[in-house]
């Protein structure tokens, strides 16, 4: 089978032509409108004061004083060896993330030009 057979001439009609002419105007003129931009903050203000005080709550003086009796009973379990040391090693990791993770998740941002 020749080549020649296999390859079909491209074309494209005049109505793909008008809707991407159309297209490329409606993305014209949304970009062009910056106050679009600024108004879809105040839609999402609700949103982030919700995760705001979750985070709040889950880095706060809760969170703490429940990450400072995991490590306790780690402790305790891990001196009389009753717990794997997986489970050990498992639980102060995951304490290092729940505190860590605004950190780690600013340096992910800065690594990736945000």
């Amino acid at each position: 089978m020749k080549i020649s057979h296999c390859i079909k001439k491209i074309t494209v009609s005049s109505r793909s032509r008008q809707v991407a002419v159309h297209g490329l105007a409606l993305a014209v003129i949304l970009v062009g409108q910056t106050d679009l931009a600024f108004a879809a903050g105040d839609v999402f203000q609700p949103i982030q004061s919700v995760f705001t005080t979750l985070l709040n709550f889950m880095t706060g003086t809760f969170a703490t004083t429940a990450a400072t009796i995991a490590c306790a009973a780690v402790g305790y379990l891990a001196l009389t060896s009753r717990i794997p040391w997986s489970w050990c090693f498992s639980i102060i990791v995951g304490i290092a993330f729940i505190f860590g993770g605004s950190q780690l998740v600013a340096s992910m941002q800065s690594g990736l030009g945000g």
